[in-house]
């Protein structure tokens, strides 16, 4: 007796499904207001996560996340900006740091050559880089930063998060060492 109920419930809302219409869809935004989101490297190959301990980040957590690859690797945009830094960065080498506006930031390191200047507009996907091996390292990668207000938050969560594009809050260790 209860599967008859059961087999006539889901009737009666398969039915009611085509009298009843759902409430329509809200259209996407618009293209140029998404914010669309692309992998730095391909593959993609995590050698380093965001606040491990190790000897080449000075006594503080590591600050970014590190993909492996080989010098000469293509380096791409993760997100829409406009580049605001080219050059030698102590430790980090030679890096890219991209504006994507609200706060948000992307820093790309130890890049064996570069391939935007400061002012350009760059978009998700674009190949902006070659991967490399300089400033502090112990071989090839890129060191993937993004950071909120100028303090580096964990990239996992922008890349790879259930809501793409939010960057989370620093952790308070962060805050403690870029003064949040």
């Amino acid at each position: 007796m209860r599967i008859f109920w059961a087999g006539l419930f889901a009737l009666l809302l398969t039915a009611g499904a085509g009298v009843f219409s759902a409430p329509a869809q809200a259209d996407p935004a618009p293209r140029d207001l998404q914010l669309s989101l692309s992998m730095p490297t391909s593959p993609v190959r995590l050698a380093a996560k965001f606040g491990e301990d190790g000897p080449y980040w000075g006594g503080t957590p590591h600050s970014g996340l590190d993909f492996d690859g080989d010098t000469g690797d293509a380096v791409f945009a993760v997100a829409n900006g406009r580049v605001k830094e080219v050059g030698m960065r102590g430790s980090f080498g030679r890096t890219i740091t991209i504006s994507h506006g609200d706060g948000v930031a992307s820093m790309y390191s130890h890049l064996s050559a570069t391939e935007v200047n400061v002012g350009d507009q760059v978009f998700a996907g674009d190949r902006i880089a070659r991967m490399g091996a300089t400033g502090n390292v112990s071989g090839s990668h890129l060191h993937l930063e993004i950071q909120l207000r100028g303090v580096p938050t964990d990239p996992y969560g922008f890349l790879f998060a259930a809501n793409p594009g939010r960057v989370s809050d620093p952790p308070a260790w962060a805050c403690r060492i870029y003064s949040c």
